[in-house]
């Protein structure tokens, strides 16, 4: 089986980058030198059972036009498996709209992403699109669509059983084109069995599920993904090249890791910033807390 990993780089054109197996950082880097503008944080990236199946999946899906569900922790890059998906899919010259839902309010989410009409309700001072028509013919991501209320949820449920949308204070229906990808930390299935979440919504939105993996799971990409994120960082704040002790690596791909890939870049790039030597050691890593080892088999991990 083919080894590959995944980052997506330069936001505004959503291009794709696809490592082969063994490729060094140091050619990932001139990879990317050219055409990389800005920068994402990469999360679908390794060579593990776990993410071949995941990109496998990916790349079945993006194919389609259904909707999908991607769950997982926080921090294990479901944002990025769904730009992933659109730019995969038929749609990538379309817009992607990321939307939080659980950072806005139900009124204001229903008014973001349906729009409202002038006058119906205070501040609404003249008509507004909403994001479902910023995204026509694209993608729109509904993260942590786990957090939305009941009457959202009816809202939502409507728009993907008919195709089209209501503006708030509009008598008025919108036909829309719209791919709908959403995401949670908390399992759906759960939250429809205590009667938290709508059922018939859970079923319109799960078309074709997926799970990203936690980093405990993979431990064998954190390697790979130490490089990565070694070459990033040294990039962004100007530091020459730095590699890592095998004792820091070991410490590293022992670490449990909680917050997933969000938390091994995190500490990577504090460490990149702060450390006053090119080869970072296991006490540069334990400034702000300490790593804490897992259990496991380690075996089949190789030294960088």
């Amino acid at each position: 089986m083919t080894h590959f990993a995944v980052s997506m780089v330069a936001r505004g054109s959503e291009s794709l980058v696809v490592i082969p197996q063994g490729q060094e950082s140091s050619e990932l880097s001139h990879q990317q030198e050219g055409s990389m503008k800005e920068s994402i944080h990469p999360t679908i990236i390794g060579e593990s059972e776990p993410i071949q199946r995941l990109v496998e999946m990916v790349r079945l899906i993006a194919a389609s036009e259904a909707t999908v569900l991607i769950q997982g922790e926080s921090g294990t890059g479901k944002e990025l498996v769904a730009k992933t998906i659109h730019a995969l899919s038929r749609r990538r010259l379309r817009p992607f709209v990321v939307v939080e839902c659980s950072a806005l309010p139900e009124t204001l989410l229903e008014s973001e992403l349906f729009g409202h009409v002038r006058g119906s309700f205070t501040g609404a001072v003249a008509d507004r699109k909403g994001l479902f028509e910023e995204a026509e013919g694209g993608t729109i991501f509904l993260d942590e669509i786990t957090d939305t209320t009941p009457a959202f949820q009816a809202r939502l449920l409507r728009v993907l059983q008919e195709g089209e949308i209501k503006p708030v204070g509009s008598n008025g229906s919108i036909k829309v084109n719209v791919r709908v990808i959403s995401a949670g930390n908390k399992p759906l299935e759960d939250l429809v069995a205590a009667k938290l979440f709508r059922a018939d919504l859970y079923y319109r939105l799960a078309v074709l599920p997926l799970t990203v993996p936690p980093l405990r799971e993979r431990r064998e990409d954190v390697p790979l993904l130490l490089k990565y994120f070694l070459v990033q960082c040294a990039r962004k704040h100007g530091r020459d090249p730095m590699r890592v002790s095998p004792d820091a690596q070991t410490a590293l791909v022992q670490h449990p890791w909680p917050g997933n890939v969000r938390e091994l870049e995190n500490v990577i790039e504090r460490v990149v910033v702060t450390c006053r030597h090119s080869t970072i050691e296991v006490k540069d890593l334990f400034a702000d807390y300490p790593l804490q080892p897992d259990k496991g088999d380690l075996s089949s991990i190789g030294k960088m």
